[in-house]
């Protein structure tokens, strides 16, 4: 499966807003634990997001802080899992 990281970094922001409408300046780069955006409900969501529209599959190996700090972080779990990264990303 190969992703556009645009057209996934943009899905990705979506699907976090959408879910945080109290923190409408959320980024790329946006702490979303240091911001208390990400709790483990909507971890739990997200995970079903992911694993349902880019056919992953994550296992506890995955679910790990550093893969859910920020959107950007996100982004690079899903190219890693679908072996779409690159070096340019």
């Amino acid at each position: 499966m190969s992703l556009d990281r645009q057209q996934l970094e943009a899905d990705i922001l979506q699907f976090v807003k959408s879910r945080a409408p109290d923190h409408p300046a959320l980024g790329l780069e946006t702490d979303l634990l240091e911001d208390g955006v990400l709790d483990s409900l909507m971890l739990i969501d997200l995970i079903f997001h992911l694993e349902e529209n880019y056919a992953i599959k994550l296992g506890s190996e995955h679910v790990d802080p550093a893969n859910f700090r920020s959107p950007a972080a996100i982004v690079n779990l899903v190219l890693d899992q679908t072996g779409t990264r690159s070096s340019a990303a």
